[in-house]
This record gives structure tokens, C-alpha cells and sequence, in this order.
């Protein structure tokens, strides 16, 4: 049998993940602070630019409240000045909204009453200031193409995200570094309780071994009493029984190397299934269950011959160990996707452990045989075919286990 593992796809997943969260949480506090810093940075940004606004208006004002000014400003009425620089706009209104000078750009009439304060129009920065010249009540409006404001805030934006993605990036393969240090420890522990049970049990199957021929001889004797016979296919059974589970274990903690040179071949199913079937009708009959093929004659696949056979035989297994009366039916087909399948006429399986049946270890409450290896190696060798194993099960109607390529 082929060995099972996917601890070098475990541990890679959990590297994966592991600096997906560290680089997560990096990017995460590098957002923030640099997010802040951009905003008070966009902050400064508008208020010195508000700032400019504001004292030109306040200068302006200063002007416009020397003797005279009033009477020479009417003077200037539809006359644009050659000093007034590009980008800028003045604008003095009356209460009423009535523009009666206008200078530089073009920023159009607001909406009456006019307010004081900070507004934006189309492309420009615009302060409105009321001033008070005795007699005369006027407002000022002095606007400023925030052209370059908006070209320096996407400058900001710009860097903003390119520290965050540099910061990702030094953040994913720090993490990856970090995270293949922290985990060796646990690849060590891993690889020393892996060779641990190897050892445990190539050790422990050399005293079965020796168990089962004892047996095999003891059981053939005509003088044992039929008590001690008994006794002794008791112990028969429970001898067979853990050197299953020893070789599960085995299958289990085998290195993935073992895989290394696999040759994939082309198979007759029909002719494949029934080599396996042939096994497997002796113990099917002697629980009076009926074991039969349901395959087309010219159905073929290419594939790991062995590691089908693994699967395979751990499916027929448990359908022929927990189906009492009916039948067991091992089949193949091709819908689309081809589908070998393994129905029986079984208990079934409760809706609330379906989604437990392949964990390694865990048996169906009711279970009180096997050691709960024989699924979790069934998907596991499934994975390792590219295949996809599904369960369809129903309480006292039997299940049904699809391996769909």
C-alpha cells in the first residue's frame, strides 16, 4: 500500500497563513499611521492654502478702507487688471448678490444672501469676507485654482499606498521567514513523534506476527477444548484487528517521498474492480450479502493503480463490515466526470457526524469497530489522485461514497 500524508501541504498552509496575518496586521498598522499622517499632512495642506486666501482678503480689506479707495474701485468697473495673476479671482459684491467689480478669473455670481466663510466652485477655492467701509456695506470674494492643491493631494495619495504595498512586501517576506523559524520546532516534534510511530509499529508487528502463526497452529489442534477454541478466535480476530490499525498507522506517517516515481496506468475499471471484489466476496457471503459490479466493459482511467486500489479497498471494507443484509454495489460511470462509486444497503450515516466521517480517528457514535483511519486515508489518497470524494447517506437506507475525477 501506499503511504498517506500531507504534512508538507499542513505545515505549508499554516507558514502561508501565518504571515498572511502577520502581514495583514503590518499593513494594517502601517495604513493607519501612514493614513493619519497622510490626513493631517492634506489637513496642513488646505488650511496654509485657506491661509493664503485669507490675507489676501484681509490685505484687500486693509486697502480698501483708505480715503478714496470706494470711488476708485468704481473707476476700474469692467476693466480687467494686467497685474491680476492667472488662477485668481476677485470678486466685490453688494448685500443684495449685485456684483459690481470683477477681476481676474471668472467665478461666478453666488447664491443670494451672501454668506462668509470657505466654499468650493467647480475648480476653485473661494473665501467670502464682509466688509464694512461706514456707509457702505460690500463683500469680497477672493478665488484661487486649487489645481496644484489637487495635483499635491494625489502626489500624497500616490505615496500613500506605495509605502502600504512596499510595506507588504517587506512585511510578506519577513513573515515568511519568521513563520518557517517559528514552525520548526513543531516540523521537529512532527518528524520525531512520525518516527516514533513508525518505529512503534514496525516493533509491535513483529510480536503480532508471531501471535497470528501461534494461533494458526494452536487453532488446527482436535485436542482444545471448544471453550479454548473460542478463545482462541477471539484472539484471532483482535490480532487481525490491530495489525489492520498498525498498518493503517503506517500509511499514515509514511514521508511523502514515497509518492517520488509513481507511474500512472491506464486501467480496464471493470476488469480492476472485480480483482478487488473477488477479494472481498468470501467475507460478503459469509454475511450473506450480495457483492456485484456495476461497470461499463469499456470504461477506462488513467491512474495511480495502486493508490485507487487503497481507496477502494478501505470503501468496499466498511460497506461489507456495517451493511447486515441487501447488497454492496461497487461501480463506475461516466456523466461528464467519471465517478467510481461504493453503494450500500447500510445503517446509513446521521446528518450531524457526515461532516466528522473523514477526521482522522473519529468513529460514528454507534461504531464500536475500526480504529477510524479508513476514511481519512480514503481522502487523503483521493487528493492525492485529484479526485473528490462525496458521501450521500441516509439513516436506515445505506450510504453511498462517489470518488468523482
Amino acid at each position: 500500500m501506499l503511504p498517506v500524508t500531507n504534512e508538507k501541504k499542513a505545515f505549508r498552509k499554516t507558514q502561508l497563513i501565518w504571515t498572511a496575518v502577520f502581514t495583514l496586521s503590518i499593513v494594517l498598522i502601517v495604513a493607519i499611521t501612514v493614513g493619519a499622517v497622510f490626513i493631517v499632512e492634506k489637513r496642513r495642506i488646505t488650511t496654509q492654502f485657506d491661509g493664503e486666501l485669507r490675507r489676501t482678503a484681509d490685505l484687500i480689506e486693509r486697502r480698501l478702507k483708505a480715503p478714496g479707495m470706494m470711488g476708485m474701485l468704481r473707476t476700474f468697473r469692467g476693466v480687467d487688471p494686467l497685474f491680476v495673476p492667472r488662477g485668481e479671482a476677485f470678486q466685490f459684491l453688494f448685500p443684495s448678490g449685485e456684483v459690481f467689480l470683477e477681476v481676474g478669473e471668472q467665478i461666478g455670481t453666488p447664491e443670494t444672501p451672501v454668506e462668509e466663510g470657505f466654499s468650493t466652485e467647480g475648480n476653485y477655492r473661494i473665501f467670502t469676507k464682509k466688509i464694512d467701509l461706514g456707509d457702505t456695506t460690500i463683500f469680497l470674494r477672493v478665488g484661487k485654482d486649487i489645481s496644484d492643491l489637487i495635483e499635491r493631494s494625489r502626489r500624497l495619495l500616490s505615496m500613500y499606498l506605495l509605502v502600504i504595498l512596499f510595506s507588504a512586501g517587506g512585511a510578506a517576506v519577513f513573515g515568511y521567514f519568521v513563520s518557517s523559524l517559528a514552525l520548526l520546532p513543531v516540523r521537529n516534534a512532527y518528524n520525531s513523534l512520525k518516527r516514533f510511530s513508525m518505529d512503534a509499529s514496525h516493533e509491535l508487528k513483529t510480536p503480532l506476527s508471531v501471535l497470528r502463526t501461534s494461533l494458526d497452529v494452536l487453532k488446527y489442534r482436535e485436542d482444545l477444548p471448544d471453550d479454548v477454541k473460542n478463545k482462541l478466535g477471539i484472539m484471532e480476530k483482535n490480532v487481525e484487528k490491530m495489525s489492520k490499525q498498525i498498518n493503517q498507522l503506517l500509511l499514515l506517517v509514511k514521508s511523502e517521498s514515497s509518492f517520488n516515481g509513481v507511474v500512472k496506468e491506464r486501467i480496464n475499471l471493470k476488469e480492476f474492480l472485480q480483482q478487488i471484489v473477488n477479494e472481498f466476496k468470501p467475507k460478503a457471503e459469509s454475511k450473506g450479502l450480495v457483492l456485484e459490479i456495476d461497470c461499463p466493459e469499456d470504461l477506462f482511467l488513467e491512474t495511480e493503480k495502486d493508490t485507487l486500489r487503497v481507496i477502494l479497498e478501505n470503501l468496499i471494507d466498511n460497506a461489507v463490515k456495517f451493511t447486515e443484509k441487501g447488497k454492496v454495489i461497487v461501480g463506475a460511470r461516466k456523466e461528464g466526470r467519471l465517478t467510481i462509486y461504493v453503494q450500500d444497503t447500510g445503517p446509513g450515516i446521521p446528518k450531524k457526524e457526515q461532516k466528522r466521517i473523514f477526521e482522522r480517528f473519529y468513529r460514528i457514535s454507534r461504531n464500536t469497530e475500526g480504529s477510524g483511519l479508513g476514511l481519512s486515508i480514503v481522502k487523503e489518497l483521493a487528493s492525492r489522485l485529484k479526485a473528490k470524494v462525496i458521501l450521500e447517506s441516509e439513516e436506515g437506507k445505506g450510504s453511498t461514497f462517489k470518488l468523482v475525477f
